[in-house]
């Protein structure tokens, strides 16, 4: 399979280095229209003049797949791949910062974190989309942004709908799922352009398959193990632009949500098994309610224009998992681990832009203020009452305040025609404050910044660079202890984390083979200090820490075949290519190995088919993953879910108005796998105490996609 992988990569990179074949006389496939604006008519009463894009889409590139909303047209432009999921600023971290991503509504980013351009996209019906420019980041005047960046241009339009329900059901132990779907409405009314959605995410989870022990002496002890998983996250979101006067611009955005999940996990040892009895089983729940609040406004002030940002959020979670182990003649034992959470983060921030020395400049400040509390409790259980009782556990319990101040001057200008060049430097200060046991206060003070240049080099070829110093961010519930009762382990907290900060340099070579397709390299290099791993501490525990340094580097590669230019009308293959290499210090062997459970290597391979003249379009997905281990003090592991997956999908675009996508994944019955060895102590010292082997089942996954508008 790896050999396959190779091929692929090898034939991608081909393709790339033969221009001759863009020579060719071009047919009206999607991306005909790369250099210049659609003849398609425009709304007279709209205005939305066509930037230097080097590609320009419009919604009648893509009429063979019958797009019912503009993500459905992101998706399907050759050789681009949406980057990132979450909100409009930073990738849902915290703060707002930099722009991050690669997609643009109208040339700007949205003021929220809960909800991304990426769902926003998807409420947006075709028949308002003017077009999509294909546009290099560093082109632009968000500081943050580089490489291929697509801008959807778009028009206000009267109320409209979308819905999708997505129901699924599977061969395995996994319960049945019917209620992951979305429905949403958009407009304009009295001068307010507004979008209100709906959506009912999750997932369904489940397996079942042997789980193989053997212990230091080779005794093996054979179990059935049994596991499945319900996530549902129903939402509201609401988003509402208007003007308040000229040029003074307004947008609001309101959402809420709830999480509820649930787990049963269950391992028994076999009728063959000639060991005692064994039974032990996982329960687990997991129940959130949020809430985010944002906006922002923008007018004219002097010579630019000043755009002021806000934004409230907060969750409350409860989460409880419990183990019940029966051994048959000893006394049923067992623990139970709660936490109750409450997350919250506030954020300003101005920005200020304006013209100077042939250039775009903007300044920006934001400041930052986020909070977690945590009531942790672990139980043991009284087999005689029936009944779990408390244990002392206060390093479980605490509160961790960050404050971060941030300041950025950015610098935008084009250097030669085709030649563009964004500069950005500042500093961040921040202040984390931790209450409980182990109560503690440091202040960091951290520059941060980067370089961006774009290059056209010729018609069709487009080549970026970018140099950049982050600094990372803290996962605040590292700072306090917690248990992890399914793979028996604890974290003892840390107080002495620190953020990781890292070089990281990326170079994006992207080629447009007209009829034939176009693809996008990728390659990039980050180094890293202060890098998070799990280290050992003293007492023989184990947390998040902190190591010196730590490197990774990689290409990837996202490619599209257009098959009519080898006489298959309708047809396009999508591939993705992923391959890295990392390193560390292993601060338990002081040994080099890669980073913890990391992907060395990935292949996707999408194939569809739209068949001519008809409404049917049918498809074959592929991806092979490669996985890293996974390292503990004790424990070193091997955890992934189906390194290898296949699925064929069939769509009709046109039943009675709706498109119906009938899907059957897992085609190669995939397992999921867990390998891990477990030592009696540290494992650079340490024997072996045993091992187990687990592959579990899932069957074949039955999806069912119903999606309309109105």
């Amino acid at each position: 399979m790896r050999d396959a992988g190779r091929f692929a990569l090898a034939a991608a990179l081909l393709c790339a280095a033969n221009p001759a074949w863009a020579q060719e006389e071009d047919t009206a496939i999607p991306g005909e229209l790369l250099a210049g604006p659609s003849e398609q008519p425009v709304a007279a009463e709209q205005n939305f003049p066509l930037s230097n894009a080097p590609r320009v889409y419009v919604p009648e590139d893509f009429a063979r797949f019958a797009p019912r909303t503009a993500l459905n047209l992101i998706e399907q432009i050759p050789g681009f791949n949406v980057e990132g999921g979450g909100g409009g600023f930073n990738g849902g971290g915290r703060g707002f910062g930099e722009a991050s991503g690669n997609l643009l509504i109208n040339g700007d980013r949205i003021s929220s974190k809960s909800t991304s351009t990426r769902d926003e996209l998807s409420r947006i019906p075709v028949s308002n989309v003017v077009r999509i420019e294909i546009v290099d980041g560093a082109s632009l005047e968000i500081p943050g942004l580089s490489g291929q960046v697509a801008n959807v241009i778009v028009r206000t339009g009267s109320m409209s709908g979308q819905f999708s329900w997505r129901p699924q059901i599977s061969t395995g132990p996994a319960p049945v799922g019917w209620s992951e779907g979305n429905i949403s409405v958009r407009g304009s009314a009295s001068g307010v352009n507004y979008s209100l959605a709906f959506n009912s995410g999750g997932f369904i989870r489940g397996s079942e398959g042997p789980s193989i022990f053997t212990d230091s002496a080779g005794v093996v002890d054979e179990r059935f193990n049994t596991q499945s998983a319900d996530f549902k996250r129903p939402s509201l979101t609401g988003s509402f632009a208007f003007e308040i006067a000229p040029e003074v611009k307004v947008n609001l955005n309101l959402s809420g949500g709830l999480t509820i999940f649930r787990s049963d996990e269950e391992e028994r040892r076999t009728a063959l098994n000639p060991l005692p009895t064994f039974f032990e089983r996982f329960r687990s729940t997991n129940d959130q309610h949020s809430y985010e609040i944002g906006g922002d406004i923008e007018f004219p002030l002097g010579p630019g224009k000043l755009k002021l940002i806000a934004l409230e959020s907060y969750e409350h979670g409860n989460f409880k998992t419990s183990s019940l182990l029966d051994l048959g003649t000893a006394p049923t034992s067992g623990s139970r681990y709660e936490r109750l959470s409450d997350t919250g983060e506030r954020i300003a921030r101005a920005e200020y832009s304006w013209g100077m020395l042939n250039g775009d400049w903007q300044i920006s400040g934001e400041a930052a203020f986020n909070r977690l509390d945590n009531v942790a409790s672990l139980f043991g259980y009284n087999a005689i009452t029936d009944e779990f009782f408390q244990i002392p556990f206060p390093a479980g319990t605490g509160g961790v305040r960050e404050e971060r101040f941030e300041s950025i001057l950015s610098y935008s200008t084009s250097l030669t025609e085709g030649l563009s060049l964004q500069l950005a430097a500042g500093g961040e200060y921040s202040k984390i404050s931790q209450t409980g046991v182990n109560a503690l206060s440091r202040t960091f003070q951290r520059p941060k910044g980067t370089v961006s240049l774009s290059w056209a080099a010729a018609d069709g070829l487009d080549i970026s660079l970018k140099v950049a110093r982050r600094v990372g961010q803290l996962n605040f519930g590292d700072f306090l202890a917690s248990v992890n009762l399914t793979d028996e382990n604890q974290s003892t907290g840390n107080n002495q984390l620190r953020p990781q900060q890292s070089w990281e340099t990326e170079l994006e070579v992207s080629r447009n083979f007209g009829r034939w397709g176009s693809a996008t390299l990728t390659l990039f290099d980050h180094r890293i200090e202060d890098f998070l791993t799990i280290i050992p501490t003293i007492g023989g525990g184990e947390s998040s820490g902190n190591i010196d340094s730590a490197h990774r580097r990689g290409l990837r590669l996202n490619g599209t075949l257009q098959m009519e230019a080898l006489g298959w009308r309708g047809a396009q293959l999508d591939v993705r290519i992923s391959a890295e290499d990392s390193n560390l210090l292993d601060p338990v062997t002081f040994l080099p190995r890669r980073f913890d459970r990391n992907s060395p290597f990935e292949i996707r391979l999408d194939f569809r088919h739209d068949v001519p003249d008809t409404d049917w379009a049918w498809g074959v997905e592929f991806r092979d993953t490669s996985s890293a281990l996974g390292y503990r003090l004790r424990e070193v592991t091997l955890d992934y879910n189906v390194a290898t997956f296949g699925a064929i999908f069939v769509e009709n675009k046109d039943v009675l108005g709706l498109t119906i996508r009938g899907r059957v994944g897992n085609i190669f019955n995939g397992r999921n796998v867990l390998q891990r060895t477990i030592y009696s102590g540290p494992r650079n010292t340490a024997p072996v105490l045993f091992s187990e082997d687990r592959r579990l089942a899932i069957g074949q996954v039955f999806n069912l996609s119903v999606s309309g508008s109105f």
